[in-house]
């Protein structure tokens, strides 16, 4: 049988669509035996290896979202994303115990601020471990602080790679599932045209995010075809939104429901699809 890697692009808000379509692979039992994750698809992934179905929704819906997203929260701890709290959760916490227990091989996506290139994290089996890399991976530049592991800094990892299939062949998979959260066509955002901030923000310090992030929109359509012609040469299944995407921070809790419920149908309307994908 083939080894099939599920790969999760981030988005922010947007990965409320990705909820949906996991939720609806957790109802229906299926698992991958490699998994990766960038940016708000790392919280997914976790989310889904640990077998919590609904946690996601109730993290980025936004009536629970006030404690670690927005202007009191900016007010409070100087900071517009508080990703401590967004990934610690207290009303419903990660179940570490099904996480760990998972034989799931998992790494999460996240940029090295001195060398501006994609690392590929594991965690070492601990809580603190896994909370930190999630927290790296999902660092929004401009937004949040670099994060430090190991004496290194890491910022959202969607800077480099954000949808990163690569990766999941060089770990040996034979084909990928990958879930984006933009409908065909949709365009990241262009830092390029944020020169002036980025180097204001990052010249001194590192000047490589700034490279980088310059350079992510040319990155994103290249990464596009091929991933279309994997998906033309039947080596990879694309599930992604059929309407436009919500707002990364939106704060309309109806469309938010709305984006999750199109992730969930969308996954339920191509389930035999996708069973097919995974047998062959």
């Amino acid at each position: 049988m083939s080894k099939i890697g599920l790969v999760l692009e981030g988005g922010s808000f947007r990965g409320i669509f990705t909820a949906g379509v996991l939720d609806s692979l957790l109802e229906h039992h299926i698992s991958f035996p490699y998994v990766i994750g960038v940016s708000a698809g790392s919280g997914n992934a976790v989310n889904f290896i640990a077998g919590q179905e609904g946690r996601t929704r109730k993290v980025i819906t936004h009536e629970n979202a006030d404690a670690y997203y927005g202007l009191g929260t900016l007010k409070n701890n100087g900071k517009v994303l508080d990703l401590d709290q967004m990934l610690a959760y207290d009303k419903e916490p990660l179940n570490f115990d099904s996480f760990f227990a998972s034989k799931v091989e998992r790494e999460f996506v996240a940029v090295n601020c001195e060398t501006g290139e994609a690392e590929y994290l594991s965690d070492d089996g601990t809580p603190e471990s896994i909370l930190q890399i999630c927290k790296a991976s999902c660092s929004v530049p401009l937004m949040c602080a670099p994060v430090k592991i190991g004496g290194k800094a890491y910022l959202d990892g969607s800077i480099v790679d954000s949808i990163p299939y690569a990766r999941a062949f060089e770990r040996g998979c034979d084909k990928v599932v990958v879930v984006q959260t933009r409908k065909a066509g949709e365009a990241p955002t262009d830092y390029s045209k944020m020169k002036l901030l980025l180097n204001v923000c990052y010249h001194s310090t590192y000047p490589k995010v700034a490279e980088v992030m310059v350079e992510r929109r040319y990155n994103y359509d290249k990464q596009m075809r091929r991933l279309e012609e994997l998906e033309q040469d039947g080596k990879a299944i694309i599930i992604r939104p059929e309407i436009g995407s919500i707002g990364h921070f939106e704060n309309d809790v109806e469309k938010i429901n709305d984006f999750y419920k199109h992730g969930y149908e969308l996954m339920e309307k191509n389930m035999d699809k996708l069973q097919e994908f995974i047998k062959q």
